[in-house]
């Protein structure tokens, strides 16, 4: 199935039925070929027929018969790993891009996004907690398709909760073990490989970064959030610098998806002090929940 799809973008490149289109083509072969891992060597290739299909329909046609050879060859198989995942993920994304914006692309950027979600309510994504780049490209595909709903479509992307309960326990890592977990996850955005796509990460992706951290820390234990506000609240009683205890600030009200940590979190403050005027009106205001 992907080696006949490759096979057959190939042909198609080379006839008459993909004059206009050559270029994109071209890219989108190119992103295929690095999906190649992902996929077992077949014994038999099936050409694909584009022959009566308008060039504006070629890029969504290769879509759909790479989304199906993912699941059909991949996650049929039970190779449903965090990598394969990432990988095709991405490549995905790569291949949406190289359609002309507008309603279009963003309504297929929504589909990938639903596929994505059925895809990991059937097949769950595995990884070890070690993973670190696996789970971040997923995050960042999601992510990228999303803020493309939002620009082609003029509307914010809302996440299905299986794709936000599939994440939760990546995020909920990052949340704990970091005090500033939007900034770590935003550099990692910006660190990690992303199969030669140049992206900036900025405002709009810490967002939704954001969004996904909050749908995650609501899952906590209580007692796990309420540790976590306490060291955060600790932390802001003993920072010299305003600017970083407003970013421990920041951190804190991620938990405040939840009123059940109100009081608790509210009895942690009151039992602090500072003798730094900033850090007293952040107690003042937190012991006020």
């Amino acid at each position: 199935m992907y080696e006949s799809l490759i096979q057959s973008i190939d042909s198609l490149q080379k006839s008459k039925y993909g004059k206009g289109n050559k270029r994109r083509l071209s890219y989108v072969l190119g992103a295929l070929h690095q999906a190649k891992s992902i996929f077992p060597a077949e014994t038999s290739i099936k050409e694909i027929s584009f022959r009566n299909i308008p060039f504006d329909e070629q890029i969504p046609k290769i879509l759909e018969e790479f989304i199906d050879s993912f699941e059909k060859q991949c996650l049929q198989r039970g190779n449903n790993t965090a990598r394969n995942y990432s990988l095709f993920s991405i490549i995905l994304l790569k291949i949406i891009k190289t359609m002309d914006e507008g309603k279009k692309r963003g309504l297929v950027s929504a589909h990938a996004l639903n596929i994505l979600d059925k895809m990991f309510a059937k097949y769950p994504a595995k990884y070890s907690k070690q993973a670190i780049h696996d789970p971040m490209g997923i995050i960042f595909a999601i992510t990228e398709l999303a803020l493309d709903v939002q620009k082609n479509l003029g509307k914010e992307y809302e996440f299905d909760q299986s794709i936000l309960d599939k994440i939760a326990p990546f995020m909920q890592r990052y949340y704990l073990e970091y005090d500033l977990p939007v900034k770590k996850i935003l550099q990692e955005l910006s660190d990690m490989p992303k199969s030669r796509m140049v992206v900036e990460i900025g405002q709009r992706h810490q967002q939704i970064i954001q969004n996904f951290l909050q749908h995650s820390i609501v899952m906590l234990p209580l007692e796990s959030k309420v540790k976590k506000a306490k060291d955060l609240l600790e932390k802001i009683t003993k920072e010299e610098n305003d600017t970083i205890a407003l970013e421990y600030y920041n951190t804190l009200k991620l938990s405040y998806g939840n009123s059940e940590i109100y009081p608790r979190i509210s009895q942690v403050a009151k039992e602090l002090n500072s003798d730094k005027r900033f850090a007293s009106s952040i107690l003042e205001e937190v012991s006020r929940l």
